[in-house]
């Protein structure tokens, strides 16, 4: 049982290769979401500092790419860069200018000029350099070919004179942007939250509906806390137990019961690990967060909201490759939505 469970704790660009739209190439990933927008990220290689460019492209023929990047703190003043300094950016020897670095924030932008010539370079082997003071990092090429032109087939560029790779003087239409999928979710007025101890009856019962709804969960884990019971809308609850607990992370259970706590209504098992209500707008939600190994510079997760009947996607996203960024480098989405409360 603990292995198929561990399956489901790895990022979504390491599980999700066979999905349209999003892939793991060499050095680099490409992650598309449910708009059309598609992201491109390469790395360091296996032996270099952690470095990641980030390339984005909404949907639509006229849909420029822009261009990021990110540096790795080392801890070291004389490694570290600063506020206010410059990074040159080179392409196979040959500088195409530089960038200030504006805050430790946020990552830096390239230029559109630079962002056309990295573009074109790695469409064949090439050398990507990032330096400033006495550093210097290396982005890999490895890859980035295979996945620009995944992207320009995700986005039906291929052939037409908007493709990065494989242009040509198509004519036919490409991937029109798609408007995020508008997702409703209900306030709930009741947020006082009641724990089923261990050992009650009530407890025991509603284990035991548990289980029978779900035979996933590893059992000595669900057996070990109390469950804690939301108060929903509708005269339904959600009820959450732990559902797998590992060296580092776990995932719970939570299901939507109606209010006698006699019958499961939905399961959401093994993709969400937190539970709770909108601060400001008062709605319930579940959201599920994974580290892709202990490291912790991967993750990948998704978070739904109740909406009167029950819990749905409102996003799911990947940091994309575990690459020694703490907290992952980049926030890939997958599926993206607008939340109207009611």
């Amino acid at each position: 049982m603990k292995k198929v469970l561990l399956l489901t704790l790895l990022p979504v660009a390491a599980m999700a290769t066979s999905i349209k739209g999003i892939g793991n190439y060499q050095d680099w990933d490409l992650v598309c979401d449910n708009t059309g927008t598609c992201r491109m990220a390469g790395y360091q290689d296996e032996s270099s500092d952690p470095v990641s460019i980030l390339f984005t492209r909404a949907a639509g023929e006229n849909a420029a790419v822009e261009g990021k990047f990110t540096i790795l703190p080392f801890g070291e003043a004389d490694r570290d860069v600063q506020v206010g300094q410059d990074i040159e950016i080179w392409l196979n020897g040959k500088s195409l200018s530089k960038v200030k670095h504006i805050s430790d924030d946020a990552p830096d932008k390239l230029t559109e000029e630079q962002t056309k010539a990295l573009l074109s370079g790695l469409k064949k082997e090439s050398e990507i350099r990032l330096t400033y003071g006495k550093t210097t990092l290396k982005v890999s090429d490895k890859g980035a070919a295979a996945a620009m032109l995944k992207m320009d087939e995700y986005q039906q560029r291929l052939n037409t004179p908007s493709a990065l790779i494989r242009q040509g003087q198509e004519k036919h239409a490409v991937l029109a942007p798609k408007v995020e999928p508008k997702i409703d979710a209900v306030s709930v007025k009741n947020r006082k939250t009641t724990e089923l101890k261990l050992g009650e009856k009530q407890y025991d019962n509603v284990l035991a509906l548990l289980r029978k709804a779900h035979d996933g969960c590893v059992d000595e884990d669900l057996e070990s806390q109390d469950i804690m019971i939301y108060p929903l809308t509708h005269n339904k609850v959600l009820a959450e137990a732990l559902c797998f607990k590992g060296a580092y992370q776990g995932t719970n259970y939570y299901a939507v019961l109606d209010d006698k706590l006699s019958k499961v209504e939905q399961v959401l098992a093994e993709q969400y690990n937190e539970a709770g209500y909108d601060e400001k707008q008062g709605y319930a939600f579940v959201r599920g967060s994974y580290k892709g190994r202990a490291l912790g510079d991967c993750l990948a997760g998704q978070d739904a909201v109740w909406n009167g009947k029950i819990f749905i996607r409102t996003s799911e996203w990947t940091t994309g490759s575990c690459k020694g960024l703490p907290g992952g480098t980049w926030q890939l989405p997958i599926f993206v939505s607008n939340v109207i409360v009611k």
